[in-house]
C-alpha cells in the first residue's frame, strides 16, 4: 500500500499551468511524529499547543478553552458476521427508538453524537432486543465496538469462537482488531482516536498551513473574474471531454473578452480563521456577475429538501423526523459542465487548493494513468437555500469506509461560496475550534462572493473531528450558497 500511495502522490503533484504562491516550497509538517507499531512506522499529526496559535497577540490563556458544544463523531463498529441494526434510544427501553442505519457485517459507520447518548445493535429479526448497548462517553471516546467473538484474557476461547468465520470474514475481523490496537497507541501520542482504518495513507493533495490565527497566504490564478455577462449562446453546457478541455499557458482562457480587463491574473488571499480545524476565509472569490449567473441557474432548478448522511456506502435508513430536525434547507446540484462560468469556478477553486484542474473532471486515458479511475475527485456543486428558520445542525462532511477499501476515499476539503449576505443569522459555525479566548464557536459570516475553505482530514490521513460545523438558523431573510467537495485520494460513487 505504501508504494501505491507514493505513486499516486507523484502523479498528483504536477500542474498544467504554473502558479505563483506565498509558499516557496511545501515543507514537511513540523508537527508530524513517528509512531512505531507492530514493526511498522507511522507518521502521526500532533496538534500544536494552543498558545502557538497566537503570534500577533499574547495568548488570552495558557490552555485551550473547553467548548460549549459537547458533540463529536461517534463510530460504531459491527465485528459480527451478521447484519446489525443501529438504533438510537432517548432512554433505556424506549418504545420508539430511532433506526440510524443498517450495519453490514464487519463494518463501521458513524453519527454525530453527545456524551450520555444511548445506542444499541440489534438483529433484523428482533429489532427491539438489544444485543449490545452503548452509552457515549466524553470526547475523545469515539469508537464503540460490538465483538461477539473476543473473550478478554482467553485467547484460546477467542480462537474457537472465530473458527466459524470464512477466510474473507476473518481477514476483515483481523484488520479491524489491528486498527483498534493501533488506536490505543495513536491516542496515547495524539490525544485523539483513530477514526479511519489502519493504515490510511496521508492525503495526497496539498494542504495549506494554519500555523496561527490571522496568518495569510496567497496564490495566483489565470481564472480572473467574469465582469460582463456573456450572451446566452456563450453559456451553453460544455460538451468537450478529457484533454479537449486542457488550457495551457499559451492558450486563451475561457470567455476572455468578458473578464476583468485590469489584470491577467487574480491574486487570491486566504486568511486563517482557525488552526484546529484548519479554516480559511477568501474574500471576493466570486464576482457579482458570477454570483448572479449561479443564482439564475438556481432559479431554474428544482430544489428538494436536503438530506443528511455521513457519506458511508452501506445502506442507510434514517427516519424523516431525524432528517428534518437536523437539516431543514433545500438543495440541488450543478455539474461542472453546466456552463463555462461554472467551469471557470472549478478551475479557480483548483488553483486555490493547488490541485490540478484535470482531477476535478473526467479524464482521458493519458491523464493520470496511475489512478484507478478517470472520474473527478470533486462532486457537483451543491446549491443550498436556507429560508427563515432553516438550519443544519453540527455535523461532519466525512464518512467511513469498508475495512477492505484499498483507497479509503473520503471527503478531503470543503469549499463554501456564499451567494448573498445581509440576512440575520445564517453563519457557518465551527463549535469546537481550538482557541484560548472563548467557549463559543467560530463564526464565518456570509457575504456575497466570499469563500470559506476547511479540511475534513488531518495531515496524517485521520479524519479531523474538530471539522464539525453547522449552518446556524436564518432568523430573518434567506441564505444562498454552493458547496464544492473534493475527495482524497479518489472519488468513486
Amino acid at each position: 500500500m505504501m508504494f501505491r500511495c507514493l505513486a499516486i502522490l507523484c502523479c498528483l503533484c504536477r500542474f498544467i499551468v504554473a502558479q505563483e504562491c506565498s509558499l516557496n516550497e511545501h515543507n514537511e509538517d513540523k508537527n508530524m511524529v513517528e509512531i512505531e507499531f507492530e514493526g511498522d512506522k507511522f507518521m502521526a499529526y500532533v496538534q500544536p499547543h494552543v498558545t502557538t496559535f497566537y503570534k500577533e497577540v499574547d495568548p488570552p490563556a495558557s490552555t485551550a478553552v473547553t467548548p460549549m458544544h459537547e458533540g463529536f463523531a461517534g463510530k460504531f463498529i459491527n465485528l459480527s458476521k451478521e447484519k446489525m441494526l443501529l438504533f438510537w434510544e432517548p432512554y433505556e427501553g424506549a418504545k420508539d427508538p430511532s433506526l440510524m442505519r443498517v450495519m453490514p457485517p464487519f463494518f463501521g459507520g458513524g453519527s454525530a453524537t453527545f456524551p450520555t447518548h444511548r445506542f444499541y445493535f440489534s438483529t433484523e429479526e428482533d429489532p427491539h432486543t438489544p444485543v449490545k448497548r452503548f452509552i457515549v462517553q466524553q470526547y475523545p471516546e469515539s469508537l464503540y465496538v460490538y465483538d461477539p467473538y473476543h473473550v478478554e484474557g482467553d485467547e484460546e476461547q477467542t480462537e474457537q469462537n472465530l473458527s466459524i468465520l470464512t477466510e474473507e470474514e476473518r481477514a476483515k475481523y483481523d484488520a479491524f482488531r489491528k486498527t483498534l490496537r493501533f488506536n490505543k497507541v495513536y491516542q496515547n501520542v495524539t490525544g485523539r482516536q483513530y477514526l479511519v482504518n489502519y493504515p490510511r495513507p496521508r492525503p495526497v493533495h496539498f494542504m495549506w498551513p494554519a500555523d496561527y490565527l490571522n496568518q495569510t497566504h496567497w496564490v495566483t490564478t489565470r481564472e480572473t473574474h467574469i465582469t460582463k455577462l456573456p450572451p446566452p449562446e456563450k453559456l451553453q453546457p460544455i460538451k468537450e471531454r478529457g484533454t479537449e478541455r486542457v488550457i495551457t499557458s499559451e492558450d486563451h482562457v475561457l470567455l476572455q473578452e468578458y473578464r476583468d480587463e485590469t489584470s491577467d491574473v487574480f491574486n487570491m488571499t486566504l486568511k486563517v480563521l482557525s488552526c484546529a480545524p484548519r479554516v480559511y476565509e477568501i474574500p471576493g472569490f466570486l464576482s457579482q456577475v458570477e454570483v448572479d449567473h449561479i443564482m439564475e441557474l438556481a432559479l431554474g432548478e428544482d430544489l428538494s429538501l436536503s438530506a443528511t448522511g455521513d457519506g458511508d456506502k452501506e445502506e442507510v435508513d434514517i427516519d424523516a423526523k431525524k432528517i428534518t430536525s437536523t437539516r431543514t434547507s433545500f438543495n440541488s446540484w450543478l455539474p461542472r459542465e453546466k456552463s463555462p462560468i461554472v467551469d471557470i469556478i472549478y478551475r479557480r477553486a483548483a488553483d486555490l487548493m493547488r490541485i490540478d484542474e484535470a482531477l476535478l473532471r473526467s479524464r482521458s486515458d493519458g491523464e493520470y494513468p496511475n489512478l484507478k479511475t478517470k472520474k473527478s475527485i470533486a462532486e457537483s456543486l451543491q446549491l443550498v437555500h436556507y429560508e427563515d428558520g432553516q438550519e443544519y445542525t453540527a455535523h461532519h462532511d466525512f464518512g467511513y469506509n469498508a475495512v477492505d477499501d484499498e483507497f479509503q476515499q473520503a471527503r478531503f476539503a470543503t469549499l463554501l461560496f456564499y451567494l448573498n449576505g445581509g440576512m440575520t443569522g445564517g453563519a457557518t459555525s465551527f463549535p469546537r475550534w481550538v482557541n484560548a479566548e472563548t467557549f463559543r464557536g467560530l463564526k464565518a459570516v456570509p457575504e456575497a462572493g466570499k469563500a470559506v475553505l476547511f479540511y475534513s482530514q488531518l495531515p496524517d490521513g485521520n479524519m479531523d473531528d474538530f471539522s464539525q460545523h453547522a449552518a446556524e438558523p436564518v432568523t430573518e431573510g434567506d441564505k444562498w450558497l454552493i458547496n464544492l467537495w473534493t475527495h482524497d485520494p479518489i472519488y468513486e460513487v
